[in-house]
């Protein structure tokens, strides 16, 4: 179970507990696009070297989290869509020179603003693009964020259809902003074996809180027998509470996940 969980960076501490209990990382430097601007680049990649170093983790327990910050695939003005892609391509090269293959990006989904179906078509041809020149063994996981169900982002996954691209989902997104028929375990029942990577944390059900595990209303063994019930063996989980000891020590006492 350990080589399957991982920690945020943006979490107190995450660093240290990530080496005293020899799980994976998932680097947040990216996350705030500017940190791609030439002259912050080298102080970027120098400060991700020494997170990973610090660490003592392996390249196998590496996951990166992109820029998300105003990247919008579904944006009516194609300036804006060809920052998002431009920010995304920087955020790749850094990542490719230092050897990390695996990415997590938010849909940039706006509810209010973009229409369901325009953000679908926008979105498959905004990552089919993206994904033209990138290697078989890189992998790209699609956050939810302000989506009520999951039937956006699993017609999302399916029009990809790209062996390289699975689902990120965040439960904490979901807990936060789902409409009442659809629990957190109903998420995972949906989109299933198109989950590639967790997010998990915890919260009121109204705020996205980043608390614990055990602060909120999700009982977080009854999501983790779901994620075993429904999704594949290999699924990795990143703790993205805004203290993550308590959660690590929670998951890797918890994390016998059973079912298939």
């Amino acid at each position: 179970m350990k080589d399957r969980i991982f920690a945020a960076t943006f979490s107190e501490n995450a660093v240290s507990v990530i080496r005293r209990h020899g799980i994976g990382i998932e680097l947040n430097d990216l996350c705030i696009s500017e940190n791609l601007d030439s002259e912050r680049r080298q102080t970027t990649t120098d400060v991700i070297r020494q997170e990973i170093r610090s660490a003592g983790v392996k390249p196998q327990q590496i996951i990166a989290h992109g820029p998300f910050t105003e990247i919008c695939p579904a944006s009516i003005d194609h300036r804006a869509v060809e920052m998002g892609r431009r920010r995304l391509d920087e955020a790749w090269n850094l990542l490719q020179n230092l050897g990390i293959c695996r990415m997590v990006v938010h849909t940039g989904y706006i509810p209010l603003i973009y229409y369901p179906q325009w953000q679908l078509e926008k979105s498959i041809k905004f990552w089919k693009d993206f994904l033209k020149d990138k290697p078989s063994d890189f992998r790209l996981y699609i956050e939810n964020v302000f989506e009520d169900s999951p039937e956006q982002q699993l017609q999302l996954i399916r029009g990809l259809d790209d062996p390289r691209v699975s689902a990120c989902l965040d439960v904490g997104h979901a807990n936060a902003v789902t409409r009442p028929e659809y629990p957190v375990c109903r998420w995972i029942e949906e989109l299933g074996p198109f989950i590639g990577h967790f997010h998990l944390h915890n919260n009121d059900g109204k705020q996205d809180l980043h608390n614990p595990l055990t602060e909120g209303t999700m009982d977080m063994e009854t999501v983790l027998r779901a994620i075993g019930t429904f999704c594949r063996p290999d699924v990795t989980m990143t703790i993205e509470s805004r203290t993550c000891e308590e959660s690590v020590q929670w998951l890797l006492q918890h994390g016998k996940i059973s079912g298939k």
